[in-house]
């Protein structure tokens, strides 16, 4: 198409890392302890009104926040040199044996340590069942490669993985809320479609159902693959990110104050509670990436004029950052869901810049951490390539 034409290359152009990217990455990184501790450590009625712990939550963790995640992740596949159908199935193998692994250690070892500690059943044991073997975004990346390797088996073009994962999303928009009357049922098909348990205990809300948001995974992959086509991206980042950024802005303004003036007819993605928007409409998700590709610009701008000395710290965070995740939720769980709850008997802080502050220090303390960790695994494959 000639119109193509004048925006992007035949053959790839923006090839290797992109700086911008890493620091888009490392912004979101960096927040995803403060996210998690201020949805954990906040009052329901803090979650439920417009305040600091709404906005942490449903805006800096909700919208540019795990929605940019799956994003890059779609990014990252376009860019990969190991991006055959074999290998992106492989890789979700091994990204959900990390998520079993992961609950085990955020989850199932904390909770039973501080059920030991306080006897309390029903804080520590109710919901456990569900929280190691429900669906994360661990869960949901697992289950996105290995649709995607299906769909790159199929040969399909970037073009219609993304009308395949618009159906879906149009799909998961109806199919919603879905209550199948057994809990076991709830947790497995929460992996796939959108769960609300309203049946009895325990409650179940599924978070990453791969129906409404495999979107991301597949947009990210298309815009991965016209990113490296792309001829001039200061035009792009002028022109298409003010746009998308002015019409997120305003539609989540629209949403956000249409739902605390208790009007119907702005979706659900900016409601009240930490779960609604996992559950969100076609239009929102259309939403989210039109925010993602406005912030974007954001990080290409701080890009050009971050110095030398700190591209490299923050190439290997966004290098690291399954690690990272990994490391910050083990943290956050063992200090507001367990040392603060025995404590205090309640996880709940009540200070938001305490928040804030306990937030920061875990996430710099698990970015340290999975460097760490980098090193010693490169270090264990260079002394297991020279072993005779």
């Amino acid at each position: 198409m000639k119109f193509l034409d004048k925006y992007f290359t035949k053959e790839p152009c923006n090839t290797g890392r992109q700086f911008e990217l890493d620091v888009f990455r490392f912004i979101l990184i960096y927040r995803l302890a403060i996210v998690h501790v201020f949805v954990g450590g906040s009052p329901r009625a803090a979650l439920d009104s417009l305040s600091i712990p709404y906005y942490f939550d449903s805006v800096v963790g909700g919208v540019i926040g795990a929605t940019r995640f799956m994003i890059v992740m779609g990014i990252g596949l376009a860019y990969t040199r190991h991006g055959t159908p074999k290998e992106v199935f492989h890789r979700g193998i091994k990204i959900g044996i990390i998520g079993f692994l992961l609950n085990i250690c955020r989850y199932l070892i904390p909770c039973l340590t501080g059920y030991a500690i306080s006897g309390d059943k029903e804080y520590f044991i109710d919901s456990l069942p569900y929280l190691v073997f429900g669906n994360d975004i661990l869960q949901f990346a697992s289950l996105a490669m290995i649709f995607m390797s299906l769909l790159l088996l199929l040969k399909l073009t970037p073009g219609k993985i993304m009308a395949v994962a618009l159906a879906m999303s149009v799909a998961g928009s109806f199919i919603n809320n879905v209550d199948l009357n057994n809990t076991v049922l709830n947790v497995i098909f929460g992996h796939i479609i959108g769960v609300e348990t309203k049946s009895g205990d325990p409650y179940i809300y599924s978070d990453f159902p791969l129906l409404i948001w495999f979107i991301f995974y597949a947009f990210g992959y298309l815009f991965g693959y016209y990113y490296r086509r792309l001829k001039d991206k200061k035009k792009f980042f002028n022109t298409v990110s003010p746009i998308c950024l002015v019409i997120a802005t305003a539609f989540c303004l629209w949403e956000i104050f249409g739902t605390f003036k208790g009007q119907t007819g702005f979706g659900m993605m900016m409601g009240e509670g930490d779960n609604v928007f996992y559950h969100m409409y076609t239009q929102e998700a259309v939403i989210c990436i039109m925010a993602c590709i406005g912030t974007l610009m954001f990080s290409y701008y701080l890009a050009k004029i971050i110095p030398e000395k700190f591209k490299k710290p923050i190439e290997s965070v966004s290098r690291n950052v399954n690690t990272v995740y990994c490391i910050h939720w083990v943290i956050v769980w063992w200090t507001v869901y367990v040392i603060i709850y025995l404590i205090k008997g309640s996880e709940y802080i009540d200070n938001p810049l305490n928040a804030y502050i306990l937030g920061l220090i875990i996430s710099i303390v698990s970015m340290l951490l999975a460097e760490v960790w980098s090193k010693i695994k490169l270090n264990y494959k260079r002394k297991k390539r020279y072993e005779p």
